[in-house]
Protein backbone atom coordinates (compact mmCIF):
# COMPACT_ATOMS: atom_id res chain seq x y z
CA UNK A 1 0.00 0.00 0.00
CA UNK A 2 0.94 3.53 -0.47
CA UNK A 3 2.60 5.67 1.94
CA UNK A 4 2.13 9.12 3.17
CA UNK A 5 4.20 11.74 0.88
CA UNK A 6 7.20 12.61 2.37
CA UNK A 7 7.63 16.49 2.58
CA UNK A 8 10.14 18.96 3.59
CA UNK A 9 9.43 21.70 5.84
CA UNK A 10 10.48 25.16 3.92
CA UNK A 11 9.84 23.00 0.51
CA UNK A 12 7.28 24.67 -2.17
CA UNK A 13 4.21 22.87 -2.30
CA UNK A 14 4.21 21.59 -5.73
CA UNK A 15 7.92 20.71 -5.03
CA UNK A 16 7.73 19.68 -1.40
CA UNK A 17 10.52 16.83 -0.67
CA UNK A 18 14.21 16.68 -1.90
CA UNK A 19 12.53 13.43 -3.75
CA UNK A 20 10.14 14.96 -5.77
CA UNK A 21 9.47 16.18 -9.14
CA UNK A 22 6.34 17.82 -10.48
CA UNK A 23 5.18 15.32 -13.29
CA UNK A 24 1.90 16.86 -14.47
CA UNK A 25 0.33 20.26 -13.44
CA UNK A 26 -3.87 20.79 -13.33
CA UNK A 27 -3.99 23.83 -12.62
CA UNK A 28 -1.81 26.88 -12.50
CA UNK A 29 -2.54 30.53 -11.45
CA UNK A 30 1.24 32.34 -10.58
CA UNK A 31 2.51 28.55 -9.76
CA UNK A 32 0.93 25.15 -9.80
CA UNK A 33 -2.03 24.33 -7.29
CA UNK A 34 -2.77 20.75 -8.66
CA UNK A 35 -1.27 17.84 -10.39
CA UNK A 36 0.86 15.15 -10.15
CA UNK A 37 3.94 14.67 -8.17
CA UNK A 38 6.62 11.97 -8.32
CA UNK A 39 8.24 10.98 -4.88
CA UNK A 40 10.28 7.78 -5.30
CA UNK A 41 8.50 6.05 -8.29
CA UNK A 42 4.53 6.95 -6.68
CA UNK A 43 2.55 9.09 -8.31
CA UNK A 44 1.09 11.72 -5.44
CA UNK A 45 -2.00 14.18 -6.34
CA UNK A 46 -1.19 17.35 -4.64
CA UNK A 47 -4.08 19.89 -4.62
CA UNK A 48 -4.20 23.30 -3.07
CA UNK A 49 -7.93 23.48 -1.38
CA UNK A 50 -7.63 26.74 0.22
CA UNK A 51 -5.99 30.25 -0.90
CA UNK A 52 -4.72 29.93 -3.84
CA UNK A 53 -4.19 33.57 -4.02
CA UNK A 54 -3.57 34.12 -0.68
CA UNK A 55 -0.03 34.17 1.33
CA UNK A 56 -1.39 30.82 3.96
CA UNK A 57 -2.80 28.24 2.05
CA UNK A 58 -3.50 24.48 2.66
CA UNK A 59 -2.30 21.52 0.39
CA UNK A 60 -3.54 17.99 0.36
CA UNK A 61 -1.56 14.92 -1.33
CA UNK A 62 -2.48 11.72 -2.00
CA UNK A 63 -1.40 8.90 -3.65
CA UNK A 64 -2.41 7.42 -6.92
CA UNK A 65 -2.47 4.78 -8.73
CA UNK A 66 -1.53 4.85 -12.59
CA UNK A 67 -4.97 4.23 -13.48
CA UNK A 68 -6.08 6.89 -11.34
CA UNK A 69 -3.31 9.33 -13.51
CA UNK A 70 -5.11 8.17 -16.68
CA UNK A 71 -8.61 8.91 -15.34
CA UNK A 72 -7.64 12.37 -14.22
CA UNK A 73 -5.87 13.39 -17.57
CA UNK A 74 -9.20 12.14 -18.87
CA UNK A 75 -11.79 14.40 -16.78
CA UNK A 76 -12.63 17.95 -17.12
CA UNK A 77 -14.94 20.53 -14.68
CA UNK A 78 -17.52 18.69 -12.48
CA UNK A 79 -15.77 15.34 -12.99
CA UNK A 80 -12.39 15.96 -12.56
CA UNK A 81 -13.42 17.59 -8.95
CA UNK A 82 -15.56 14.84 -7.38
CA UNK A 83 -12.50 12.56 -8.87
CA UNK A 84 -10.02 14.75 -6.99
CA UNK A 85 -12.35 14.25 -4.18
CA UNK A 86 -12.84 10.78 -4.10
CA UNK A 87 -9.02 10.09 -4.22
CA UNK A 88 -8.08 12.25 -1.82
CA UNK A 89 -11.21 10.59 0.46
CA UNK A 90 -9.44 7.21 -0.27
CA UNK A 91 -6.10 8.28 1.44
CA UNK A 92 -3.53 7.80 2.87
CA UNK A 93 -3.50 11.99 2.80
CA UNK A 94 -1.13 14.61 4.36
CA UNK A 95 -2.71 17.80 4.96
CA UNK A 96 -0.23 20.56 4.82
CA UNK A 97 -0.11 24.00 5.66
CA UNK A 98 1.89 26.38 3.68
CA UNK A 99 3.19 30.51 4.45
CA UNK A 100 4.51 32.59 1.41
CA UNK A 101 4.55 30.00 -0.36
CA UNK A 102 6.54 27.23 2.09
CA UNK A 103 5.87 24.82 3.77
CA UNK A 104 5.27 25.07 7.36
CA UNK A 105 2.70 21.97 8.62
CA UNK A 106 1.41 18.59 7.72
CA UNK A 107 -0.44 16.08 9.01
CA UNK A 108 -1.68 13.16 8.41
CA UNK A 109 -5.68 12.63 7.84
CA UNK A 110 -7.22 9.48 8.30
CA UNK A 111 -9.93 8.96 5.90
CA UNK A 112 -12.85 8.50 8.53
CA UNK A 113 -12.36 12.05 9.62
CA UNK A 114 -12.63 14.04 6.65
CA UNK A 115 -16.46 13.68 6.71
CA UNK A 116 -19.02 13.96 3.93
CA UNK A 117 -17.64 16.82 2.89
CA UNK A 118 -13.81 17.34 1.70
CA UNK A 119 -13.33 20.78 1.61
CA UNK A 120 -15.35 21.49 5.50
CA UNK A 121 -13.41 18.26 6.79
CA UNK A 122 -9.42 18.80 5.89
CA UNK A 123 -10.27 22.91 7.30
CA UNK A 124 -12.12 21.58 10.34
CA UNK A 125 -8.74 19.12 10.88
CA UNK A 126 -6.16 21.48 10.03
CA UNK A 127 -7.71 24.71 11.99
CA UNK A 128 -7.83 22.41 14.79
CA UNK A 129 -4.36 21.47 14.80
CA UNK A 130 -2.81 24.95 14.41
CA UNK A 131 -5.28 26.90 17.07
CA UNK A 132 -1.99 27.52 19.05
CA UNK A 133 -0.85 30.16 16.17
CA UNK A 134 -3.88 32.10 16.48
CA UNK A 135 -2.86 35.08 13.74
CA UNK A 136 -3.03 32.01 11.01
CA UNK A 137 -5.84 30.33 12.35
CA UNK A 138 -7.96 33.77 12.07
CA UNK A 139 -6.32 34.13 8.95
CA UNK A 140 -7.26 30.78 7.50
CA UNK A 141 -11.16 30.89 9.13
CA UNK A 142 -11.49 34.40 6.89
CA UNK A 143 -10.78 32.72 4.04
CA UNK A 144 -12.69 29.17 5.23
CA UNK A 145 -15.72 32.35 5.76
CA UNK A 146 -15.05 34.14 2.30
CA UNK A 147 -15.98 30.54 0.01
Amino acid sequence: MPEHIRLRFGALPWQPGDDSTLSTAYDRHDRPVSGLLDQRGQLYLFDCIEGHAWDVNVWVYTPVTNADADKLADAEGREFAGLVDRIVKRGPTTAALAVADRLEMALPIKPDAIGKDLYTGIMDIVLTKIEAAPTTAKELRKLQLTR
